[in-house]
């Protein structure tokens, strides 16, 4: 049970990594993207290197971030998680 409950976190992690990859490129440049993220969080500070760590899931995506990238980007996580999984079936990974 405990590696069916790890395997499942581990997708849950992946779909959240590429649905910021996503939101990223649906807001060019990342200097743009990872400031109005910030700014919808209400950070004080927020680098680019945290968002690509979040795309290439060397960092777990905060649920906020997640929300934010999805208003920054003008759609909903729904339909991000929803094209994350569209990626995944074609076996991409989160930052490709």
């Amino acid at each position: 049970m405990a590696a069916s409950l790890s395997a499942e976190r581990l997708m849950v992690d992946r779909e959240a990594a590429m649905a910021i990859a996503i939101a990223r490129r649906m807001r060019p440049p990342m200097k743009v993207f990872a400031n109005a993220v910030r700014l919808e969080l209400g950070w004080k500070s927020l680098s680019r290197r945290a968002v690509y760590s979040w795309e290439r899931g060397e960092a777990r995506v905060p649920a906020a971030a997640l929300i934010a990238a999805a208003r920054v980007s003008e759609t909903s996580v729904d339909q991000l998680l929803a094209r994350a999984r569209g990626l995944a079936v074609l076996g991409l990974l989160p930052g490709e």
